[in-house]
């Protein structure tokens, strides 16, 4: 009976916590008192600077604020100053005399403008018409070393097979933000109009796949793909993401078939990287190393660009590609943008979103950093390339900067590191050896687990400023103001392990977590607990579903070896489909694995 009235209990204290997480409402002002908290505990000349700004609302001044790493000497007092400047910096704020949609399309028309005078410089230098100099010798190197790594052919077999779906939604003419692989499967695939032939040769190479979008079998042992089975579109759609609350990141939305094809593309040229240089880029960890070391002996500088992916030109890749590599990616590209309702041809080869542009800039600055060695008679082991995050010798970077410019591609001096002790590289940053990488606030405190984030973005920040032994109490104060924000029910039984998601409760150490009445020690000899998560789940969609559609979404799961519910007595789902969108539940009796400890607040 007593172990009855707890259940009862337990059942309405959890009743009372979801009705609290459902109608929490953030208190106003919330993430102005963290800051200033977090200003105030720094304690630093640019610290109580960026307290003063925010006193007076110069939210602008504050957001465009930033720090000179050779100011410093002491590797504390730059960390603190760097997260100080770091802190607001993405938050979305709408802050009077900021448009960062505006400032967005503004470096997207620069960029087009650059690629515009690249390609009218390549091809004067591909008419002879250039005079022959040091910076094109190098050129003409590093074109050579792309035409080795890739080899003159393009292996189609190898191609098909890599093709594949990426998580991301698609532009298609009838629907926008789909992104399930069911959803992949059963629409109208999307395509540029210069791919037809080839997005509905990709169709017939999956049966399943083209069973689905026809739902029919009538030409023979699958259907063949007709131009009215395809959804055609000029190119991809141009949109824009949060980057920093002064400007977003320029993106491109591409048709489902030419995505597919790119990613295909992209997925060879990343095998070809690993062959022929070593670069993993599954890996940042070598880049994140190489930084290290730059900062401690200054062997080494690191160079960002500005733009990278939308300066990629299109006369420079045709320069720089065997004839057969550039005629296979050019035919799955988009030429076409469409933007404010208008369609743009590209003076760019390809942007952020398609499949193929990561590992394609990795491999033209790789093969110009390999060329600038190879004339300077340098180690290759010295350089380190990764997207447009690269790590060179610091006697290349003058000619390697020389050759980068007359490419159309602009160093970010604000962020590339020749000299002085701060390196940065791969989401890494240090100062004389030291990991000073900040935590950026990436959202105003609307929802619970905006709090939760936060909160134990502190917490984890702490640990790491005190070498992950207990927690640095310069951060006590602005995570008590987060904490102190959350309804006591809350605070009290959502306690989760620090290795959990930042979103699913409070990270706790083991103690703390006691004041939980949902935390129990598992039976049978297993190894850890069950407590509460509050976890994202996937909004459902009316539609019902195509049995044809998912038939063949189990299909592909099969060839990328996730067979998971592919022989269950319910194999394809029939209820309402999911995958527009996400909430957040509680859940209980939630697993985790040993509970580890942050340990004690420490000065």
């Amino acid at each position: 009976m007593t172990k009855l009235r707890a259940n009862n209990k337990k059942s309405a204290l959890f009743g009372s916590l979801k009705l609290c997480l459902r109608d929490f409402k953030s208190p106003s002002g919330l993430l102005n008192r963290v800051a200033t908290d977090l200003f105030e505990s720094l304690n630093t000349p640019v610290s109580l600077s960026c307290e003063i700004l925010l006193r007076y609302n110069e939210y602008e001044q504050l957001l465009s604020k930033s720090v000179t790493f050779t100011d410093f000497r002491d590797p504390i007092e730059a960390r603190d100053s760097y997260q100080a400047v770091s802190f607001l910096k993405k938050v979305p704020f709408e802050v009077e005399g900021i448009d960062p949609v505006a400032a967005a399309k503004k470096k997207f028309f620069e960029a087009e403008e650059a690629c515009l005078r690249t390609n009218r410089r390549f091809r004067k230098l591909c008419s002879g018409s250039f005079t022959p100099t040091l910076v094109t010798a190098i050129i003409s190197m590093a074109a050579n070393e792309v035409q080795r790594v890739l080899g003159s052919k393009v292996n189609s077999r190898e191609w098909l097979y890599a093709c594949r779906f990426g998580p991301g939604t698609f532009t298609h003419s009838e629907a926008k933000g789909l992104t399930s692989l069911y959803d992949k499967l059963q629409v109208r695939p999307s395509v540029s109009k210069d791919m037809v032939d080839i997005g509905a040769l990709l169709v017939m190479s999956q049966p399943h796949w083209a069973r689905s979008i026809t739902d029919s079998e009538d030409s023979g042992f699958w259907p063949i793909i007709q131009e009215e089975d395809l959804d055609l579109v000029p190119g991809n759609r141009i949109a824009f993401v949060p980057k920093t609350a002064v400007t977003h990141r320029t993106i491109a939305i591409e048709p489902l078939l030419n995505i597919y094809a790119q990613l295909g593309l992209g997925a060879m040229i990343r095998r070809k990287l690993l062959i022929n240089y070593g670069l993993d880029l599954n890996d940042q960890v070598p880049n994140q190393e190489l930084a290290k070391l730059g900062s401690i002996d200054g062997s080494l500088a690191t160079i960002d660009l500005s733009s990278a992916s939308d300066t990629v030109a299109k006369e420079l890749v045709r320069f720089f590609l065997p004839t057969e590599w550039f005629e296979r990616m050019d035919s799955v590209r988009s030429k076409f943008g469409l933007l404010d309702d208008q369609w743009l041809s590209y003076e760019k080869f390809s942007s952020m979103g398609n499949g193929f542009t990561f590992e394609l800039e990795t491999l033209i600055f790789m093969s110009l950093v390999s060329a600038v060695n190879r004339h300077l008679g340098l180690e290759h082991t010295s350089a380190r390339v990764y997207g447009d995050d690269i790590i060179v010798d610091t006697r290349a970077y003058d000619l390697l900067v020389e050759v980068l410019s007359f490419c159309g591609f602009t160093v970010n001096t604000a962020k590339s590191f020749k000299s002085g002790l701060f390196r940065e590289s791969c989401g890494k940053d240090y100062f004389d050896g030291h990991d000073i990488r900040p935590f950026f606030q990436k959202e105003n405190l609307h929802e619970i687990q905006h709090l939760f984030r936060l909160a134990n973005g502190l917490r984890l920040l702490s640990h790491r400023w005190n070498n992950h032994f207990g927690c640095s109490r310069r951060l006590f104060k602005p995570w008590r103001s987060v904490l102190r924000a959350i309804p006591r029910s809350v605070a009290l039984h959502l306690r989760v392990s620090c290795h959990a998601g930042d979103s699913d409760g409070i990270k706790s150490n083991w103690d703390e977590s006691q004041t939980s009445a949902f935390l129990i020690s598992n039976k049978d000899g297993w190894e850890g607990v069950s407590g509460l998560r509050f976890q994202s789940a996937p909004l459902q969609a009316s539609p019902a579903l195509n049995m044809l559609g998912g038939i063949a979404s189990q299909l592909y799961r099969l060839k990328d070896g996730c067979v998971t519910g592919l022989f269950d007595e319910q194999p394809v789902p029939t209820s309402p489909r999911v995958g527009r969108g996400s909430s957040h539940k509680l859940v209980a009796r939630a697993f985790y694995g040993p509970w580890t400890d942050f340990g004690p607040w420490r000065l």
